[in-house]
């Protein structure tokens, strides 16, 4: 019922919402293979989210209030990118809402670099490398990720594939696992709206001896004024071990400069 819920609330904000122009990836997983430019700053904030995962026992419902991500232009078709996300979680009540635990999750430190830049059928590539640090619940030590991404920008339809890996811990482990991670992205312009797209993401990730972590994200993009991006999504798991249900909503703008475009 809740997922019927989205999928319907995300259809009736496509009426409300103006033309715009798509250029950030806020609401995603996973990113694309394109860096901000030289010396600019771009912000994607995430005004709110919210995910609910049921356990045995009880469900785990966890309020996102606000998460961040900095993207700051280097040279060399570079960037250095940090992000964090504020939880509120709910993991004793079922069916209540009573805020049991407070954490940081996905802080991480990255550096991505344009390696070729295509046209048409040829890719962008790119590699994003970094640290992910010990600041969720039940949690130690330095983790490690690496990506792949390609990127095809056409006509009539956007696409991003990352592929990639890492180390991760169990809690209350010592050990760290391999970690496998992937995700597909799909940008498609309605044409009923010159700058309003659809989005779509498969993502998922496999730790070493683990169930599949996957998911299926939907909604909408579009640039307001004074170049500022909204975004809006609704998620859902597809086994057992993914998230129930969940969305997000946010923007993204630059600072630096009056008017920023990427170029492809």
């Amino acid at each position: 019922m809740r997922k019927c819920l989205l999928l319907i609330a995300l259809c009736v904000l496509e009426g409300f919402m103006l033309p715009a122009e798509v250029l950030a990836l806020r609401p995603f997983v996973t990113t694309d293979a394109d860096v901000v430019e030289t010396n600019l700053v771009e912000i994607e904030y995430g005004i709110f989210g919210l995910h609910e995962q049921k356990h045995p026992g009880s469900d785990e419902f966890t309020l996102e209030p606000s998460s961040i991500r900095f993207n700051y232009g280097l040279p060399w078709d570079s960037e250095i990118v940090l992000e964090t996300v504020g939880e509120l979680i709910d993991n004793e009540y079922k069916g209540e809402l009573g805020i049991k635990e407070k954490q940081f999750a996905h802080t991480a430190g990255f550096y991505k670099k344009v390696w070729w830049r295509g046209s048409d059928w040829i890719p962008n590539f790119a590699t994003e490398t970094g640290i992910v640090f010990p600041t969720e619940k039940d949690t130690s030590g330095l983790n490690f990720e690496g990506t792949g991404i390609f990127s095809w920008y056409l006509n009539n339809l956007t696409s991003h594939l990352t592929l990639g890996g890492g180390t991760e811990k169990e809690p209350f482990e010592h050990n760290r696992r391999g970690l496998f991670i992937y995700g597909i992205i799909l940008d498609v312009p309605l044409p009923q709206y010159k700058k309003l797209h659809f989005v779509s993401e498969y993502s998922g990730e496999k730790m070493e001896s683990a169930t599949l972590d996957h998911q299926l994200l939907g909604g909408f993009m579009w640039e307001g004024p004074k170049e500022i991006e909204y975004d809006i999504a609704g998620f859902t798991g597809l086994n057992s071990e993914s998230v129930d249900w969940g969305m997000t909503m946010g923007v993204t703008f630059v600072i630096g400069k009056t008017v920023y475009r990427r170029e492809h």
